[in-house]
């Protein structure tokens, strides 16, 4: 069988020439086989695509301009017998030249003049500041990875319909642009059968019900000609013609031949690595083999702690550095390696990200697993803390698609939130929650009035576990400066309760402050408490599991049912008691929740290699379950067990706040 240079074979041979011998074979274990599929869930990319068409007809299903067939063949007899019938706008159409194959995701074809226009859709971003290239006339680094992809299509294009111009689009939501109809999001709905995803447009459907179209068309045909006239250097610093190294990569793939390329910093997230129980059952790791075969690492090695784990913030291109040196393994750095040009002069008690490098480089030289607690530091802090203390976390989402009339592509939606409280006394409780998960709803407005009823009743701290929840509320605030007081009564109210609990600034200076502002506990984390567990991130998912191995208070605490039911500490989700911490599940708490989306868990979900905090607003588990509640058809019973593992989820991480403040607590009692 044949096998064919695709374009998302392509794709990944740009991010790494191994992967793409690795890529499709059943004894490679694949950690993100179903990451397009998620993160296009999460952000509304399949409904883009589908709104993409009715740029171009009047109903793309009834004038049948959609490619459905899913193998090579039958793809490819179906294209080529509409361009026989004279169609001039086909979607998914499959083009084949030599051993290079692609699903275009529109083509439009004008037979008299000759001319292809190729449109790449994308359920990305743009707007009127939007720059595709830099001053110095090059490819702007966050677009490229989009161009390579139109320009591998553009050359496919080209070269089988040779007599033919093509020329080259990108179609982008335009957050310029407001939708100008209510509930756009949910005229496209998904379905999953299987590994088949298919969006079910509304029947009867038309452009003219679609009100102002939301996409732009950008045509990226220069950005595509430089790609394929200037020379390209790949992953390994060889500079090629682009056709040339189009040609190399599909032979090797035919061949199949393994080609390795220079190890660097692109490893850390390699998805072709199999843990040990993985290997097990008869799962290779491609990563491994990458790494014996250039690094000479043997088994043993892949159990040091490698330069992958040292906190990077602020190191840019440090990782590449380092193992461009042989520098594999923290064990090999030395205090100098950290030294960084942008080092932050010291504002704040505590550790500073040098001084917490240092510490993570300290502890892994001495093979040191205890726990750094500045406990006089954290001392002064609590002092300053007012009683009750609340605990927050929001769970949101960023979906191309509009909810309502006036809103534009990527508004952000708060649709849930968690609160615990601490009394003066130290009594806690699950105070409250919030959930709006209602198809086609837009929440913001009365989720910042549950917020507000939960936390307007005293003048106590309020924590948040890093910028989000600050971010997300400015984000509200901002909505409520475009609505008047006709559509939102309280308006007033709601950004003056926003402005009390949150700050703001604008290029790095403050525009306000609120009198309640927000604690920010991962910064408290990140000043006063270095666990070598964590191995240099502060995201509360890996904290949690540190804090509970570090505190025999907390183990010996939430080991029994004391959480939720008529237990000491009451819950608004547990009618029963909640053990949370056992050998069943490693002492990971997490580990017990049920998954928020059905068949994966928290770890298929991204976290940010530079700060070490989970990215669950930009497609984590929550986001995509509600993306899901929002475009799929689902029975009642599955919408409410989501609905159910979300509100678990959401008072787990304020509960693990929670577990994190008891800890220093009870450490702060044992030192007076």
């Amino acid at each position: 069988m044949k096998r064919y240079l695709t374009k998302s074979r392509f794709k990944i041979a740009l991010e790494c020439h191994a992967k793409l011998y690795y890529t499709n074979k059943k004894e490679y274990l694949n950690t993100k086989m179903d990451d397009d599929f998620l993160k296009a869930l999460a952000e509304g990319g399949f409904q883009v695509g589908e709104l993409a068409k009715f740029m171009f007809c009047e109903n793309p299903v009834s004038e049948n301009i959609t490619v459905t067939e899913r193998t090579y063949e039958d793809a490819l007899k179906v294209t080529n017998q509409m361009i026989a019938d004279g169609k001039t706008v086909i979607a998914e159409a499959a083009i084949k030249y030599d051993n290079l194959f692609i699903r275009t995701d529109l083509l439009k074809i004008n037979y008299n003049d000759k001319l292809i226009e190729l449109y790449e859709v994308k359920a990305k971003s743009f707007d009127n500041n939007t720059q595709f290239t830099t001053k110095k006339g090059e490819i702007n680094s966050k677009w490229k990875p989009y161009f390579m992809d139109v320009a591998f299509q553009k050359y496919v294009v080209q070269n089988a319909f040779p007599d033919y111009n093509v020329i080259a689009y990108l179609i982008l939501a335009d957050k310029s642009k407001n939708a100008s109809i209510e509930g756009l999001n949910q005229l496209f709905k998904i379905k999953k059968i299987g590994d088949q995803t298919s969006i079910e447009i509304k029947p009867g459907l038309k452009q003219k019900d679609l009100g102002r179209m939301i996409l732009t068309a950008k045509n990226i045909d220069n950005e595509v000609r430089m790609i394929h006239e200037l020379p390209y250097k790949d992953e390994t610093g060889v500079d090629w013609k682009f056709s040339d190294y189009i040609n190399k990569l599909s032979d090797n793939y035919n061949k199949d031949i393994k080609l390795f390329t220079e190890l660097g910093s692109k490893c850390k997230r390699c998805e072709f690595r199999a843990s040990e129980e993985e290997k097990q059952k008869g799962f290779k790791s491609g990563f491994e083999e990458c790494w014996k075969k250039q690094a000479k690492f043997v088994d043993s090695d892949f159990q040091r702690p490698m330069v992958f784990d040292m906190l990077i913030m602020g190191l840019k291109g440090k990782l590449d550095e380092w193992i461009k040196d042989g520098k594999y393994f923290i064990q090999n750095l030395e205090d100098y390696d950290l030294s960084s040009k942008n080092s932050k002069p010291k504002d704040k008690p505590g550790l500073t990200s040098q001084d917490r490098k240092l510490k993570q480089l300290e502890k892994v030289k001495a093979n040191d697993i205890s726990p750094f607690l500045d406990v006089e530091g954290l001392k002064e802090e609590f002092n300053k803390f007012v009683y009750p203390l609340h605990f927050i976390d929001f769970e949101t989402a960023m979906t191309a698609l509009p909810f309502s009339k006036g809103r534009h592509p990527y508004e952000g939606i708060a649709f849930q939130f968690s609160h615990h409280q601490i009394d003066k006394d130290g009594s806690i409780k699950h105070q409250g929650q919030y959930i709006n998960t209602a198809p086609g709803y837009f929440p913001n407005f009365d989720f910042v009035r549950a917020l507000k009823s939960q936390l307007e009743n005293d003048n106590g701290s309020i924590f948040r576990y890093h910028n989000h929840e600050n971010t997300f509320l400015n984000h509200i605030y901002f909505q409520l400066q475009t609505v008047s007081e006709n559509e939102v009564s309280d308006k007033k109210v709601l950004m003056d309760f926003i402005e009390s609990i949150t700050h703001y600034n604008q290029d790095k200076i403050s525009v306000r402050h609120g009198e309640r502002d927000m604690i920010d506990l991962a910064d408290l984390v990140f000043r006063y408490y270095y666990p070598p567990q964590a191995k240099g991130s502060y995201s509360i998912k890996k904290i949690l599991p540190a804090v509970i191995e570090n505190s025999d208070f907390i183990r010996n605490k939430y080991n029994k049912p004391i959480y939720g039911g008529d237990s000491q500490i009451k819950s608004k989700n547990y009618s029963q008691p909640k053990i949370w911490i056992s050998p069943d599940w490693d002492n990971d708490p997490y580990k017990a929740l049920e998954p928020v989306f059905d068949g994966y868990t928290e770890d298929d979900f991204s976290e940010d290699t530079e700060t070490g905090i989970e990215e669950i607003h930009q497609g984590g588990a929550a986001a995509t379950a509600y993306a899901r509640l929002q475009f799929s058809h689902i029975p009642e019973f599955e919408r409410k067990e989501i609905e159910n593992a979300l509100l678990h989820y959401c008072e787990l991480d304020t509960l693990a706040m929670v577990m994190i403040w008891e800890y220093w607590q009870n450490e702060i009692n044992k030192n007076n």
